[in-house]
């Protein structure tokens, strides 16, 4: 099942044969990333690290962005892979069965909601952020790279501006991709207020040059903020 939808006068068709990924095709849940897409000039470069089922990259490739979409969970990588194709851009919108962390390597993925769209699914790092601690119910094995070794590799270009998702794995992140944020220009960069890391990684990005300019409550989550940060 696919629903054709209109986002700010772009036309778009989601996959939406789950409950979750009908929620999602609504597009009205953290709407300050389509602010952030809205703000990306045409040609620029975007990453959306844990696109889930890819409605913010379909929405940034369909404006004329080049989008890099990272997804690990196999529900919502098939489901991402639809919808790319679904809306013809599969020439244009390139995507990776991949999560983003220090290493080359393989990982365990603890999921709490094991279906297409759900989310609480979360890298095992041998703890978990006090937010993330669902009642997880399945787990997939998932390949996980550290960015800018992916970057030469694969030979993409650096982004120059980054969504960030990654529940869990923020430590990692910013640990195997110092060089990809170094070119970055822009991120949004979904934190928790409460996680023990977050002033270490405020410090981090600081040091790296991003400036905090905007913060956005994502909604019943009281410690959760999309953070735009801008050098």
């Amino acid at each position: 099942m696919k629903t054709e939808i209109n986002v700010r006068g772009t036309d778009m068709v989601l996959q939406t044969h789950t409950r979750s990924l009908e929620l999602c095709a609504r597009m009205n849940y953290e709407t300050e990333n389509l602010d952030f897409i809205d703000q990306i000039p045409q040609g620029a470069v975007l990453f959306d690290l844990g696109a889930c089922e890819g409605r913010f990259s379909i929405y940034a490739a369909l404006k004329g962005i080049n989008v890099y979409s990272f997804e690990p969970e196999a529900n919502n990588y098939e489901t991402l892979y639809a919808n790319v194709t679904d809306n013809g851009l599969k020439d244009r919108l390139n995507i990776f069965n991949v999560g983003v962390g220090d290493s080359t390597k393989e990982a365990k993925l603890k999921i709490g909601q094991p279906w297409a769209g759900g989310h609480q699914k979360v890298v095992e790092h041998g703890e978990i952020r006090e937010d993330l601690n669902f009642n997880f119910v399945a787990e997939q094995t998932i390949q996980i790279c550290d960015l800018d070794s992916f970057i030469l590799n694969k030979q993409l270009p650096y982004p120059e501006y980054i969504k960030i998702d990654i529940d869990g794995s923020e430590m990692p992140f910013l640990a195997g991709a110092k060089t990809a944020l170094s070119k970055a220009k822009k991120i949004i960069f979904e934190l928790d207020k409460n996680d023990k890391n977050y002033d270490t990684i405020i410090d981090q990005l600081q040091h790296l040059g991003f400036v905090s300019k905007e913060e956005f409550a994502v909604p019943n989550e009281p410690t959760l903020f999309n953070i735009i940060f801008e050098k």
